[in-house]
This record gives structure tokens, sequence and C-alpha cells, in this order.
């Protein structure tokens, strides 16, 4: 099989350390204080992928990226070199492309990324499969647009997969349901096919935006097969909210039904909506530690994993936002746990992607969770995180 990289024919045997996939600490990657950030995404174009990439760092310099495919997350070798690239950061950012041939099955794609200056190094990796390809994306002021949530305010340039084909557009209004919590017996699962709202076409190469409508738009060249992209449109300044009506949702997971819908006909009543806090947490200060706090967890929450849903309502999201960073952070194959040795948890996600989200995951329900739960839930309530 033939690897490119800036048009280069590269293939040619790797060996690096024994260390797999599946046993390093990814941690990092949700760690918003993280050094460094790197996304991987592969882009369909006719029998290829091109697989773009964008980081973003604190540090500055020029970082060597190691590419090399694995057959497995479990494989201990290194396996087919694909490249070495050397990148330099403009803005403490940069961005790139590489080219591979689509798969008869699914094999992984790592990324070793090393500090010139500091020798430090961080893995990054992308399974490369057949399903659910995306086959475009979107373009801001002539950069590319990496984040699956774009304002409603703003203009973007779109782009398919390079046929010249028109874009079939859906929209769906936005009305996902908040995720149960893990410890229900069964949790709702997003239909593979959803009705849209409304259709329209546009060239790749035109102009979207400003947005009248918030919500999911899905993008197809064609409208029968399981390739596209979509991305989810909100106001501004989201993934922050600054309506108090927008903070009933995300507190649903810290308070009772009766004390949500009571700040639910809060409405943008500051008073009437201070009174429910207070009467949540006790105190005016811890109210105002708890509200701090807890937005900002939904803050992150929402630009790790938004997706076609807020990343609040994600399964990862909730974790995120109720119980914070994990300890640990693992990946194998279709499922990925997170460890959290404080509360002596883990919690286990499956894979269960579709056109509107490849990389959707669902979080395992289990009723052992319950306990922990109520009392975190207790911790958040006091002002304690």
């Amino acid at each position: 099989m033939k690897y490119f990289l800036s048009g280069l024919l590269i293939c040619i045997a790797f060996s690096s350390s024994g260390q797999s996939v599946s046993s390093i600490n990814f941690k990092y990657l949700y760690n918003p204080q993280s050094e460094i950030q790197m996304i991987i995404r592969p882009v369909s174009v006719r029998d290829s992928f091109k697989v773009l990439y964008h980081i973003k760092s604190t540090l500055t310099g020029q970082f060597l990226i190691q590419w090399s495919r694995n057959e497995s997350y479990n494989q201990r070798q290194g396996g087919v070199f694909v490249s070495n690239d050397t990148v330099h950061l403009v803005n403490q950012e940069a961005e790139g492309f590489l080219m591979a041939i689509k798969p008869d099955k699914p094999w992984l794609l790592v990324a070793k990324l090393t500090h010139t200056e500091s020798g430090k190094s961080w893995i990054f990796s992308h399974q490369i499969e057949k399903h659910y390809p995306v086959n475009g994306y979107l373009e801001k002021n002539g950069k590319k647009v990496w984040d699956n949530y774009i304002s409603s305010s703003s203009t973007y340039k779109v782009w398919g997969s390079g046929s010249g084909r028109t874009l079939h557009f859906s929209y769906y209004k936005e009305n996902f349901p908040t995720p149960s919590p893990p410890f229900a017996s069964k949790e709702l699962k997003m239909d593979r096919f959803l009705f849209p709202d409304s259709i329209f076409k546009i060239e790749p190469g035109s102009t979207m935006g400003p947005f009248s409508k918030e919500g999911l738009y899905l993008a197809q060249e064609d409208t029968v097969s399981s390739e596209g992209f979509s991305f989810l449109v909100k106001k501004e300044p989201y993934p922050k909210y600054n309506k108090l009506a927008d903070l009933k949702g995300p507190l649903l997971f810290v308070t009772t039904q009766e004390e949500n819908d009571a700040i639910g006909q809060a409405g943008e009543d500051k008073a009437k909506f201070d009174k429910v806090i207070l009467e949540i947490t006790g105190d005016k200060e811890r109210a105002r530690v708890f509200m701090r706090n807890y937005f900002k967890r939904v803050e992150t929450a929402n630009q790790l994993f938004t997706s076609f849903k807020e990343g609040w309502k994600t399964d990862k999201g909730m974790i995120y936002v109720v119980f914070g960073l994990p300890d640990e952070v693992q990946l194998s194959g279709q499922q990925e746990s997170w460890t959290y040795k404080s509360f002596g948890l883990q919690f286990f996600f499956n894979k269960t992607g579709s056109v509107y989200a490849p990389d959707h995951y669902v979080l395992i329900r289990d009723k052992q969770y319950t306990q922990m739960w109520y009392q975190t839930i207790d911790l958040w309530r006091k002002s304690r995180f």
C-alpha cells in the first residue's frame, strides 16, 4: 500500500518503542491546560483519505511529527512508517495533511509529536475506516474550521470532496435529549437516520451564513450514502452561556426536577434564579463558587465534546461536568475508558458513530455508579468543588 505526504511517495519499514497505544494514558486529550492539542481529521477524497491535522501548543518553536500505521491499538511494535514531518508553529498553531488509501479493514494512524527544543513527546491517533467517512469541511477567513460548532453570526466557505458535486444540506432543529445518569437501566440511542426540518443545496466553494436558525446541519454529495459532514450552529458566546435561560439544561445534573422547573420558570429574572441557587447551596459565597466552577466545566465539555448536540449533553460531557478530568484515559479499538482514582470509578464508552457524528461515544451504564453519583452531586450542591 502507498502513502503520500505533500505528493511524495513514502513507504518503508518503521520501528519504535514497544509501547502500545492502548497502554498510554491519554488524559492530556481532555486537559484544557495541556501544552499541546492535536486534531486528526480524515476527509474522504474519491478513493483516498486526505488526513488533515491541526496542532495548537503553548510551546514555541518546531515539532517533529513521526507518522506510522498500526494494525491495532494493542500492537506493541511500531507499524509501517508513513512519514517524518517538521512543522513550525505560527502564532502557536500549525496545520497540514497527508494522503492515505481507503482501507479494506480499519487501521490506526499514529502521530508522535516531539518538541525539538524540550524533547517532550506526545502520541495522538485516529482510526482510519470506511464507516461514515467525512467528505468535506468549512473554512473561515481562509482557515479550516476545526471545531464541531460554528457561530450563527459568522460566514463560512463550504467545501466537499473535490468532485465538484452539489452539496445537499439537511437542517435539524436542536431538540436532542439530555443523557440519562450513568446508573440508568438504558440510554436512548440516536436514530441512524433523522428526518430533516428543511433541505437546501449549495455549490462547493460557496459562502454560508450568517445563519438564522441554530441547530444541526448535515452536508452530503449523495443523500443515500453514509458520507457527509455536519456541524452545530450556535449563537455566541457558545461554548459559554451568558443567558439565564440557557443554564437550566446543564443544571439538570445537580438539581431536583422541582428545582430545575423553578429555574426554567425564572427565565431571565435574575432575582428568581438566584433565589433557587441560594436555596440549593445555602450560602451566597458557596452559590458564587458553585456557579463559577460548574459552568467552567460545562464550557470545557462544550469545547471538547460538541458533536450533533451540545457537548454537555453527550455522555462524555455529562461525566466530565460531574466528575471532572479523568486521572487515566485509555483507548482500545472501539472503546474508551476513563478512570477516577479518588472516586474509585471507571467508566467505559463504546463508539457508536453515525453520518451525523462519526466519533460519537455512548456510556456503558451500570447500577454500580448510583451511590457515587449521588454523593458527588451532593458535593456540588455544597459547593465543595
